[in-house]
């Protein structure tokens, strides 16, 4: 792992790297990024790289930068290897380079260190599923084969993509464990094993950028929407949060049931699309269960998995927001409720959740700049979605997930 800024400026010239993308996430878990030279990177690490605040959802009118964090150095396997690309994540600064204090990454380290400071630390795996369809230059979604769970070749066509993503997973540095089709036609699923939550929240980045780039050399498309065929199986992102430190099963569970009382106040993040609510409707209840009936798990007396959030979310502020929870159950020596599914359902539809969310003084003191303003472009994107019926309408509307 390259830490420091020399190490990775010696990395750029043994390696023959050209091209750097400036890697960050708006609110909402869109990837989007600035290529710059990489004889430019010096400069980037004492000044930064201006952006545009129109990129950042919810921000306007802002000078903001961007500053590379040598740790978070992905090669980017499936573009040229002379003169090469490869993606460093950054950190958003203002533009006297103090941080930004809604800069998703720098909320979650915020919390991660907060939950150092009783003892504790923490790390994430991640199991992701995603459809694949064929792309045939429509907008009516067609799987890849009718495959379902765990079936093999010839009726499961995604073999060799699987292979392929989790071959550049490997040469982007990071470390899936385990891949299968899911239980849709055309659907997939590949797990991650545990790193730190920083790093498991960009690892999920990466691995949809693997995705999507894979299947476009395949001449195939890649979607991450929750649920794109209404009749199938909905894709979601299952989080696993493992806590190291003294009596970590004690702390474990007031960290679970932390979780679970603030869990109506994540949703609308972990769950930010229209779509998200064909998922998970009536499916999940705020209870805690040892099998997949509930939308959380506790298990091995120290793993808390939340099982509702989906691949439209942002994992940084979704992570921000379960450690900051979690920390709260920590703290007040919450414990755990009964095992089963009794509890509160979570909202049927994306409206429900965004007004919730805006009158949560728990939100507005962990994400406390700029929340209205995101919570305000979130519905205006609900009300645009909430006119589409078909499902090829929503296929198209969310076309870049």
């Amino acid at each position: 792992m390259l830490c420091t800024k020399q190490e990775l400026l010696e990395y750029f010239e043994e390696n023959d790297v050209k091209f750097v993308k400036l890697t960050f996430c708006d609110m909402l878990g869109r990837q989007r990024n600035i290529s710059v030279l990489s004889s430019q990177l010096e400069d980037a690490f004492e000044h930064g790289v201006a952006i545009d605040s129109s990129a950042v959802t919810g921000v306007g009118g802002v000078d903001l930068k961007l500053k590379p964090v040598p740790s978070l150095l992905s090669d980017l396997p499936w573009r040229p290897h002379s003169g090469k690309a490869v993606s460093v994540f950054c950190n958003i600064f203002n533009d006297d380079c103090t941080p930004y204090a809604c800069d998703p990454m720098s909320l979650l380290e915020a919390q991660v260190a907060k939950l150092a400071e009783l003892g504790y630390t923490a790390s994430v795996s991640t199991e992701c599923e995603f459809y694949v369809f064929k792309d045939d230059g429509g907008n009516t979604p067609i799987p890849i084969d009718n495959g379902d769970y765990c079936s093999c070749a010839p009726f499961d066509k995604c073999e060799n993509l699987r292979r392929d993503v989790i071959l550049s997973l490997e040469d982007m540095g990071l470390k899936p464990i385990s891949s299968h089709h899911e239980r849709g036609c055309g659907q997939n699923e590949i797990d991650f094993e545990r790193a730190d939550p920083r790093s498991a929240a960009r690892n999920f980045i990466m691995f949809k950028a693997a995705v999507k780039n894979v299947c476009a050399l395949t001449g195939t498309r890649a979607s991450f929407m929750p649920k794109p065929i209404s009749t199938q199986p909905g894709s979601g992102l299952h989080f696993t949060v493992s806590l190291s430190g003294a009596n970590a099963s004690k702390a474990s569970a007031a960290f679970a049931e932390g979780v679970m009382r603030r869990y109506k106040e994540i949703t609308c993040f972990a769950n930010p699309t229209v779509n998200s609510y064909k998922r998970i409707g009536k499916s999940y209840k705020i209870g805690y269960a040892s099998d997949r009936s509930a939308a959380v798990r506790y298990f091995n007396d120290k793993e808390v998995q939340l099982r509702t959030p989906d691949s439209t979310c942002n994992p940084f502020t979704v992570l921000t927001l379960i450690f900051a929870a979690g920390r709260e159950g920590i703290e007040k020596g919450y414990k755990l409720r009964e095992k089963g599914n009794s509890g509160e359902c979570l909202f049927n539809d994306f409206g429900q959740a965004i007004e919730f969310a805006k009158n949560s003084e728990w939100l507005h003191e962990i994400i406390p700049h700029k929340l209205d303003d995101v919570l305000n472009t979130m519905h205006e994107q609900c009300k645009a979605a909430q006119t589409l019926l078909t499902d090829e309408q929503f296929f198209e509307f969310y076309s870049d997930i």
